[in-house]
């Protein structure tokens, strides 16, 4: 079972929050992707296995000038087949600690299972996710029909969701989505961040995390809980 997780990165790698993988297992299963090619960035030299978005063969640069946030990565490492070589995909965030070696823990967990399953760190049931996170019902409602329209299915609204934009799915999962995802993108913008929504600079990035959550609960795969911390204070570093 082949694994690569894509790591989302404006700045900083930091050291501490993968400590608990072997080097080896964090050079050959982790994918740094930098982004904002604005920003100079500040890791430790060989150490990490880094891209820039920015200089993919294929770039939309408004993904960032418009403030999808992760939403670009996922979109980026899709639309130029990144995805295609693994057995299973992940996406974190850069301020996130990885208290064990979460690559063993999952290659153990998938060698027991038979059928595909996805992987976590927390997850939140829709009225949390819809109401009292975002609470938009006109883009709500056009996303779940759209939804409904493109998968010729009904939208279940008892699941729970990942958010964060931080989870391991099998790689039919991912495509299967994305297919749906790069369809929808015209459809809502740019009425879903104008007036009476809200507008501010990253709302749209919001809204798709909370897409891609519904998308992925839709699939029906068995969860399974992993062993990381989003850790807020390294949003405050800098040196």
């Amino acid at each position: 079972m082949s694994l690569q997780i894509f790591i989302v990165f404006h700045k900083y790698i930091f050291d501490e929050c993968y400590v608990n993988i072997p080097p080896d297992v964090l050079y050959n299963n982790f994918t740094f992707v930098a982004v904002n090619e604005k920003i100079p960035k500040k890791y430790t030299e060989n150490k990490y296995k880094v891209i820039n978005e920015w200089e993919l063969s294929i770039y939309d640069k408004s993904f960032q000038e418009l403030g999808y946030n992760e939403n670009s990565v996922l979109y980026h490492v899709f639309i130029n087949n990144l995805h295609v070589y693994y057995d299973y995909v992940g996406f974190f965030q850069y301020d996130m600690l990885f208290k064990n070696n979460v690559v063993d823990y999952i290659h153990n967990t998938i060698s027991t299972i038979n059928n595909p399953i996805y992987f976590a760190f927390k997850l939140y049931d829709f009225n949390l996710c819809s109401y009292q996170t975002w609470n938009e019902p006109t883009t709500l409602d056009f996303v779940i029909k759209d939804y409904e329209n493109y998968y010729n299915t009904t939208f279940n609204k008892d699941l729970q969701y990942p958010l964060y934009n931080s989870y391991i799915l099998p790689i039919q999962t991912f495509s299967v989505i994305m297919g749906w995802i790069v369809k929808l993108y015209n459809k809502i913008y740019p009425w879903c961040i104008q007036p009476p929504n809200a507008s501010h600079f990253g709302h749209i990035g919001g809204i798709y995390e909370r897409i891609m959550g519904f998308a992925i609960a839709q699939q029906n795969l068995p969860f399974y809980e992993i062993n990381i911390s989003h850790n807020h204070k390294f949003k405050n570093i800098s040196y």
